[in-house]
C-alpha cells in the first residue's frame, strides 16, 4: 500500500483532469501536436514507474509492453489523418487491452488486497478521452461528471423503462438469479452507492463515451437514421461483452445489447452523454445488489 498510494494520487489527479473542460482547452493550446502525444505518453507511464519502483515490482518486458501501447494510443492521432478507417482502428486499439486484460499481466499485485491493474484501467480511459477530444478533436457531445438534471431523469426514466426487460431476458438466459446483498443495510446501501458512482464516473462514462459518443454518432451522421444508429451500436456494445466471463459469452452480450439500446436511445434524445451514463450506472448498481 506504501507503493500503491503515491501511484493511485498520481492517477487520481490525472484522471479527472482529463473529464474536465478547462484542462481540455488548456492541452488545445499547446501548439505542437507532437508536444501533446509527447505528455499523454509520459502521464500513461507515470503511474506504474513510481508503484512498480517503489514496490521492488518494476518488469522489463512490462514496462516496454505498457509503453508501445501508450504511446500508440497517445500518438495516434498524431500521425495519422482524421479519416473513419483510422478511428475505426483507434477504437480497436484502444478495446484490445481491455478485452485481452492485458492490465493484469503488466500492473503486477503484491497480493490479492490490492487491485493494481486499476491504474492501467484509469490511464487507458483518460489517454484515449484526451487523444479523441484534443488530437482528433471530436464532438461526442457534452461530456463531465456531473450530468444535469434533465440528464438525471431522463436517465432515470430510461433506467425504470428497461430494467425489468433487462431481469427477465438475463434470468430466462441463466445469465444471473435473484440473490440479494445480505448485511447491515447501512453497508449493503453503500455498496450500491459506490458501485453506482463507481461506475458512472469510470466504466459508464468510457463506455458510453465510446460506443454512443462515437460510433452511434458516427453511424447516424453516416446512415442519418436514428434507430439504425441505435441498433447498431447496441450490438457492437454487446459483442464487446462476449469477452466477460469465458469467450463466447453469448449471454452477456445479449443483456449488455438491450442495456445499449437503452442507453443509445437516451444519447439519441440528449446528445449528451450524461443520460445514457446514468441507466448505465443504475443498472450495474442493481445488479450487484440484488443478483449474481
Amino acid at each position: 500500500m506504501r507503493a500503491a498510494l503515491p501511484a493511485f494520487l498520481a492517477e487520481a489527479v490525472f484522471y479527472p483532469a482529463s473529464i474536465f473542460e478547462a484542462t481540455r482547452a488548456w492541452f488545445r493550446r499547446i501548439s505542437s501536436r507532437r508536444t501533446q502525444g509527447a505528455l499523454l505518453w509520459i502521464s500513461a507511464l507515470a503511474p506504474y514507474l513510481i508503484f512498480s519502483l517503489a514496490a521492488g515490482m518494476f518488469e522489463r518486458n512490462a514496462f516496454y509492453l505498457l509503453a508501445v501501447l501508450s504511446g500508440v494510443l497517445a500518438f495516434w492521432y498524431v500521425y495519422t489523418p482524421r479519416r473513419i478507417a483510422y478511428d475505426l482502428g483507434f477504437l480497436v486499439i484502444a478495446a484490445a487491452p481491455i478485452v485481452e486484460r492485458v492490465f493484469l499481466r503488466i500492473y503486477q499485485s503484491p497480493g490479492d488486497h490490492v487491485r493494481v491493474d486499476i491504474l492501467g484501467h484509469l490511464m487507458w480511459i483518460r489517454v484515449g478521452v484526451l487523444a479523441l477530444l484534443v488530437l482528433r478533436e471530436w464532438d461526442p457531445g457534452p461530456l463531465s461528471f456531473w450530468p444535469r438534471a434533465s440528464e438525471w431523469k431522463l436517465g432515470l426514466i430510461y433506467y425504470a423503462a428497461v430494467l425489468v426487460p433487462i431481469i427477465f431476458i438475463a434470468t430466462a438466459l441463466h445469465d444471473v438469479h435473484f440473490a440479494p446483498m445480505h448485511g447491515p443495510w447501512w453497508r449493503v446501501g453503500a455498496i450500491g452507492i459506490g458501485t453506482f458512482f463507481g461506475m458512472l464516473w469510470v466504466v459508464a462514462l468510457a463506455e458510453e463515451l465510446f460506443f454512443r459518443g462515437v460510433i452511434e454518432r458516427a453511424l447516424y451522421d453516416y446512415w442519418r437514421s436514428p434507430v439504425l444508429a441505435v441498433f447498431g451500436s447496441a450490438v457492437l456494445f454487446g459483442c464487446a461483452h462476449l469477452w466477460f466471463h469465458e469467450f463466447p459469452d453469448w449471454r452477456r452480450a445479449c443483456v449488455a445489447t438491450v442495456l445499449g439500446v437503452a442507453c443509445g436511445f437516451a444519447y439519441l434524445q440528449t446528445g449528451s452523454v450524461r443520460a445514457p451514463m446514468v441507466t448505465h450506472a443504475f443498472v450495474v448498481a442493481t445488479w450487484r445488489v440484488l443478483f449474481k
